[in-house]
């Protein structure tokens, strides 16, 4: 394990938000599809058992598989040599707020971090699968006590025991899904779960679909590092979201924006449009965007966009934006940091004078 490194350069004034500094003791849940939306949740929710699904599998099961893999499966496996890492889906939050009882958060950021140990990647055999339960571990409660998505440091990870005192509320990586992933399998026998109509009607949607899940969800990891599957890129955008939230601010976040004017947040919601990645003409990422307005935010580090270079490519790219009907707004990290809830009243300022 990893010693825990905290987010650095936090904002003193965003210690004022509630449940910033920390949670009390009470049950907690992150609002996912109100977030990220109902096909990303439904995509993680499917990352169960042992993935990938493999055809083989399903034929020797008479095509019904269940969390924990059968003992004929487990046959295959050990007659195949195939070995598993173990992979938890994380979600950091902010925003929290109680409801009834219940502190409500909002995600931030989704990662798949790898099960390690002794500070190295866990790699366990199909006679530890056989005698763990994966079905009672996904339904246990789990956290990273200490989650740092950022730069891939992690604290304690507890199961069945929350403690969340002592710690920031967006340290605490919240896990919601735990899947042993089969090392090797066979790509030409993966398995796709049940997806929206029209991904199903749609081969290339649906072929650029499964190409995602095999590249983003099956693909072995190398060390123990987390894997960013949604969410902010860094901590000034973090800084910036929750200073937003507190003022009453809520954009989408990481929006795509195309050539002909279409925007998008995230690919998943790009699928259920029917639109592949192969024929996605972007002009950019948006870090924050609030569609009703055309309004797209960008947090601008010193380290990246002060060059000559750098500032011309921005230049070019507001340029484009304004072109297909949407306005761009550039906050620098440095005033971010200094402020992010005046930058935050800022981007309100904008919205209320925009028709």
């Amino acid at each position: 394990m990893e010693e825990i490194e905290n987010i650095k350069n936090r904002p003193k004034e965003l210690f004022g938000i509630p449940y910033y500094g920390e949670l009390p003791a009470l049950p907690v849940r992150v609002d996912m599809s109100g977030a990220i939306g109902k096909f990303l949740e439904f995509d993680l929710f499917d990352l169960d058992g042992v993935q990938p699904l493999e055809l083989r599998h399903m034929i020797v099961n008479d095509h019904l598989v269940h969390v924990n893999p059968s003992a004929k499966s487990i046959e295959i496996y050990k007659n195949e040599k195939v070995t598993f890492q173990i992979i938890f889906v994380v979600v950091n939050a902010y925003g929290f707020k109680e409801v009834e009882g219940v502190l409500v958060g909002k995600p931030y950021n989704i990662s798949l971090q790898p099960a390690s140990k002794r500070g190295g990647l866990s790699v366990v055999t199909p006679e530890w699968i056989e005698h763990i339960d994966l079905e009672q571990q996904n339904n246990a409660p789990r956290i990273y006590r200490g989650f740092n998505p950022f730069v891939g440091a992690y604290g304690l990870h507890m199961m069945g025991h929350t403690d969340y005192t002592g710690i920031e509320s967006d340290m605490i990586g919240f896990v919601i899904g735990t899947y042993a992933l089969a090392m090797p399998f066979k790509h030409n026998e993966v398995l796709t779960p049940s997806v929206p109509e029209p991904l199903r009607e749609n081969k290339q949607v649906r072929q650029d679909y499964e190409k995602y899940r095999k590249n983003w969800y099956f693909k072995p990891f190398s060390k123990v590092k987390p894997k960013r599957i949604w969410g902010c890129d860094s901590p000034i955008e973090l800084f910036l979201l929750q200073a937003m939230d507190s003022i009453g601010l809520h954009p989408e976040l990481q929006t795509i924006i195309c050539e002909d004017g279409f925007t998008v947040p995230g690919f998943h919601k790009l699928w259920e449009n029917s639109r592949s990645r192969r024929r996605l003409k972007a002009i950019t990422d948006a870090d924050y965007y609030f569609p009703e307005k055309k309004l797209a935010i960008f947090c601008d580090s010193i380290a990246h966009h002060s060059s000559p270079e750098a500032v011309e490519k921005d230049k070019k790219i507001d340029i484009k934006l304004h072109q297909v009907g949407i306005e761009s707004m550039r906050i620098c990290g440095r005033d971010i940091a200094a402020s992010p809830i005046d930058c935050a009243i800022k981007i309100r300022e904008k919205l209320s004078k925009m028709a």
